[in-house]
């Protein structure tokens, strides 16, 4: 029963009384405080269960509130995560679209870096080939080269023996020294085929080396320094003569020889001094 209906009930007593008897009265007043009794019980247990249940209301209340509040995070959370996942996959679109422009650009790299491979190979090979000549070459330039250079030499050589053949046709190659050492080292032959009284003859029998240092080259027309008095100059052919072959000259103690026939040119004479 709600209050409202106990409310009514205690003010209908009175009421009740009036209309009926003592005995009737009592008895029903006692019906009616047991009832109110009942009643107040049962109203005192309806609140208590109606705060409970407004109890269990504000907390469901509360508990929807809260799950509309993570309804609502997760709501957002979903829509971000929605939009993540599309940006991820527009991203991951144009990462697959890239990756295969790259491996296309891979392979189009790994052919042309074989085409390049085949290329340096054959240039290698070139190379290797050019190298060789390069080589085979410059061997044949250095022969050549030393071919030349001793070309050279030998024509330097020849220039100077030219030249040295050339000096010698103008030139007497002179040995002065006594008689007793031309004798001695066979140079030099003497003898009187009339006897002791006429003049010695005089003979070359030794050609002249032209490197002994002993040996000088005197030019037609030039003065010789001459150590020592001239006894005789003698070619192969005997004694020359003084005024036709040669010319002696002295100023003081500086005696010179001087070959003027230019037919004495290259041939070999003994200046023979006095001992």
């Amino acid at each position: 029963m709600s209050s409202r209906v106990l409310r009514t009930l205690i003010l209908s007593l009175p009421l009740l009384t009036l209309a009926c008897g003592e005995d009737e009265e009592a008895l029903m007043i006692a019906d009616l405080q047991t009832d109110l009794s009942t009643a107040s019980a049962i109203i005192d247990s309806l609140n208590l269960q109606i705060d409970e249940v407004n109890y269990l209301l504000d907390d469901a209340r509360a508990r929807v509130d809260s799950l509309q509040e993570v309804d609502q995070k997760l709501l957002n959370t979903v829509q971000t995560l929605n939009r993540d996942v599309t940006k991820f996959r527009k991203l991951y679109s144009q990462q697959q679209q890239k990756t295969k422009q790259l491996a296309l650009e891979i392979d189009r790299m790994k052919v042309a870096k074989q085409a390049d491979r085949q290329t340096i190979s054959a240039l290698r090979t070139e190379a290797d080939s050019l190298n060789t000549q390069l080589l085979e070459a410059h061997t044949s330039i250095r022969r050549q080269s030393d071919h030349m250079r001793k070309m050279e030499i030998d024509l330097a050589q020849a220039q100077d023996d030219l030249e040295t053949l050339r000096r010698a046709q103008f030139e007497v190659r002179v040995l002065v020294a006594t008689e007793s050492f031309l004798k001695e080292s066979g140079f030099l032959n003497t003898s009187r085929p009339f006897g002791r009284g006429f003049r010695k003859s005089y003979e070359l029998t030794r050609k002249l080396n032209p490197a002994d240092s002993m040996v000088r080259k005197v030019p037609i027309g030039d003065e010789m320094p001459l150590e020592g008095k001239l006894v005789a100059a003698v070619d192969h052919y005997g004694a020359l003569k003084k005024g036709d072959d040669y010319v002696l000259n002295k100023e003081g103690e500086l005696r010179t020889l001087t070959f003027s026939n230019e037919l004495l040119a290259g041939t070999d004479v003994l200046a023979v001094v006095k001992d």
